[in-house]
């Protein structure tokens, strides 16, 4: 009776079914989330081949949940509003899920960005103390790990919504700030930088990218800064190449940022283009550039 008495404190009911959550097959995501019946905030995730369940605590800051399966079943149904796909992200080199087209801009400018080198949606459950009034806990729509190494919960909700999650969001960020993670909510990308990345990210694709030598040149081309254009007509010329294919070798290296554009102004075959940093790791272009110098 003991052991009954200290599973349910820990694991609560599900309905009126108690789920051993410490052993649950890691295949199978949770339909709804499980009571909480201790004191403390918890943490599940679907980890290393099973839910791990554990308290809050700064501990997890080094989790890795950026490669955590979704812990919540992705749902569907005739009618639905939202559109539900998989992102295929050239950062983490895999097949990301999405529940919203929103939630699909999210990725693509996670994508984009430099600082993230890996993210994971619905990536855990909060399971909120016993008595925490109006929600049972909570599913974060993303993880990002960032480059310096820490943590960043993101939460997507359209902007007229947001008001009316600002307690979920609350207690979202104080157990994020308890674990030593960032906290955002995504409200969406202004125009025309969405634009500008819903078109670049068409390139992302390693087929698009240059080898190391190539890309080299294609990075002098625009050296000292040129115009899209101007900088295709000199790495075609100095490739050899149609500039059709330097083109869209060009629009992979912006979407990677190893070219450099201003996203908020609309894009252009007259926009300036520069040199930008270093490929990101993981990417194509990092792999070949990798190989051409061994």
């Amino acid at each position: 009776m003991a052991i009954f008495a200290t599973y349910l404190a820990t694991y609560g009911f599900l309905g009126f079914v108690s789920v051993n959550l410490a052993t649950m097959d890691a295949v199978s995501p949770l339909r709804s989330l499980p009571s909480n019946m201790t004191d403390e905030t918890r943490l599940l995730a679907r980890l290393d081949g099973r839910m791990a369940n554990t308290p809050l605590s700064g501990a997890l800051a080094s989790l890795g949940l950026e490669s955590a399966l979704p812990v919540r079943a992705f749902f569907s149904w005739q009618g639905k509003r939202n559109y539900e796909g998989r992102w295929w992200s050239s950062t983490v080199r895999s097949h990301v899920g999405f529940e919203s087209l929103l939630e699909r801009d999210f990725l693509l400018s996670a994508d984009h960005d430099r600082d993230v080198v890996g993210v994971a949606s619905q990536p855990f459950a909060f399971l909120w103390p016993r008595g925490t009034e109006g929600s049972r806990g909570h599913v974060p729509d993303f993880f990002v790990r960032l480059r310096d190494g820490t943590g960043r919960v993101v939460d997507v909700k359209p902007a007229g919504r947001v008001r009316s999650a600002e307690r979920q969001f609350g207690l979202t960020r104080e157990a994020c700030a308890a674990a030593g993670w960032e906290y955002e909510v995504f409200t969406g990308l202004a125009e025309p930088r969405a634009s500008n990345l819903r078109w670049l990210a068409g390139y992302r694709q390693d087929r698009f990218a240059p080898d190391g030598n190539a890309a080299a040149v294609l990075v002098d081309s625009f050296s000292p800064e040129a115009s899209l254009t101007g900088g295709v007509r000199r790495a075609a010329k100095a490739l050899g190449t149609d500039e059709g294919i330097v083109r869209v070798q060009v629009l992979h290296l912006l979407f990677t940022g190893v070219l450099a554009v201003d996203l908020d102004v609309a894009l252009t075959q007259e926009t300036p283009v520069s040199p930008g940093v270093a490929p990101k790791a993981g990417s194509a272009w990092d792999a070949r550039s990798r190989e051409a110098a061994s």
